[in-house]
């Protein structure tokens, strides 16, 4: 029977592997948890992958890791194996055991079954789910601070990989470019008048919060449920979106929120600000204590809410059909997109944005009535004594 592991056996050979279960995946990749035996050594460099495997202990002594194989015709495998290859030991992300081109796999260190952000927002604990964003937070900025001199490691790593396969180290321009053109389509079709130079503002802030700036290496896609519990703190995983990013783009994620994801719940703006927090505390710098951080951070948050628009509005627009899974309930698309529209409607930054948002709001609101953002569940019932920030949870450097 054919187990899908015969590319990863190839490229760790004389380790038995073993699949343990299936761990999910999308239509662009497979992702098992594998038993690997401890007969020889593995984590031997090849030719394009590096590091030393470091996976949980399984109870009959050989030892777990990751085994993902990309199916997809996109840059994942280029993305994540060139990320985890110039990882640095310190960082909180996944190390890489071996990575191989045909077929596209990467073999790397297991993080472990513990749960992750997105099952503490979907919980009934406040404080958990408040403790679980600050953790985030602080792995992103671990993240930042340990990659940040990275940055031409990972571009060689990304030319290494990528062949004829056009790569570049941020999709920043491109992204905001795609959502100002859908952007304007959707604003002709339903009559809205877009202010002058607010799609030029868009496509502004690849420049403004360009790769030149404090950036470091990103997963890109750093959703709630793409990180584990281990130990004290989090691991982030699935770089297969890697970049070479401005770091407001990742913490904004906090003030949108969670722009890219499932679970797009309401974040209360207290615990928000908790975590933005905990990260600047994470990874104190001049920049990240003053007023110019505020400024990136706000641009940033009003970037992603139109991309993040710009992205759900045509399903929207067409129908939104409820979460297919009641075990994982998630907002309405609807819901997010107007929600984020007065997000960016409210942050005087970027004024013809601003303008824009409202003016599309309104707009929709009219076509679909009002769809309150629901907070997340962990935060629904909460009250105001029970999410005001706490002393020891963030200690400012």
């Amino acid at each position: 029977m054919d187990d899908g592991l015969d590319g990863a056996r190839a490229l760790l050979p004389g380790t038995p592997l073993e699949s343990l279960n299936t761990l999910g995946g999308s239509d662009r990749s497979t992702v098992q948890r594998v038993s690997a035996g401890s007969r020889n050594p593995i984590g031997s460099r090849n030719p394009i992958g590096s590091g030393n495997p470091i996976g949980s202990r399984n109870p009959a002594g050989s030892r777990t890791l990751i085994v993902k194989t990309y199916t997809g015709s996109g840059d994942g495998w280029v993305r994540e194996s060139a990320a985890l290859s110039v990882m640095p030991p310190d960082a909180p992300a996944p190390r890489l055991v071996a990575a191989g081109d045909t077929p596209p796999i990467v073999v790397m260190s297991d993080a472990g079954t513990g749960g992750n952000v997105a099952d503490a927002l979907l919980g009934d604990d406040p404080d958990a789910a408040r403790h679980a964003l600050v953790s985030w937070a602080t792995a992103i900025a671990a993240l930042h601070a340990t990659t940040a001199g990275t940055r031409d490691e990972f571009r060689a790593a990304l030319a290494a990989r990528a062949g004829a396969l056009p790569v570049p180290e941020s999709a920043v321009p491109d992204d905001l470019d795609s959502a100002a053109r859908e952007i304007a389509k959707h604003c002709a079709d339903l009559g809205v008048n877009v202010p002058a130079g607010a799609l030029d503002e868009l496509r502004e802030l690849a420049g403004r919060l360009g790769d030149d700036g404090p950036a470091a290496i990103t997963p890109a896609d750093a959703c709630p449920d793409n990180n584990v519990w281990a130990g004290d703190g989090l691991v982030l995983v699935d770089f297969e979106g890697a970049q070479w990013r401005h770091v407001a783009w990742d913490v904004a994620y906090l003030a949108v929120p969670w722009p890219t994801c499932w679970c797009s719940w309401r974040v209360p703006d207290g615990v928000a600000r908790t975590a933005i927090d905990a990260y600047r505390a994470a990874h104190p710098s001049p920049y990240l204590d003053g007023p110019d951080f505020d400024r990136d951070l706000a641009a940033a948050t009003v970037g992603w809410s139109f991309v993040s628009a710009a992205g759900f509005l045509p399903r929207a627009l067409a129908d939104d059909p409820p979460s297919a899974d009641p075990a994982t309930p998630t907002p309405t698309r609807r819901a997010m997109i107007l929600h984020r529209l007065a997000v960016a409607r409210d942050i005087p930054d970027l004024p013809a944005l601003a303008e824009l948002a409202g003016r599309l709001r309104e707009a929709l609101a009219d076509e679909w009535g009002e769809a309150p953002l629901a907070y997340a569940p962990a935060f629904a019932r909460a009250t105001h004594r029970e999410l005001r920030p706490r002393a020891d949870e963030v200690q400012r450097s």
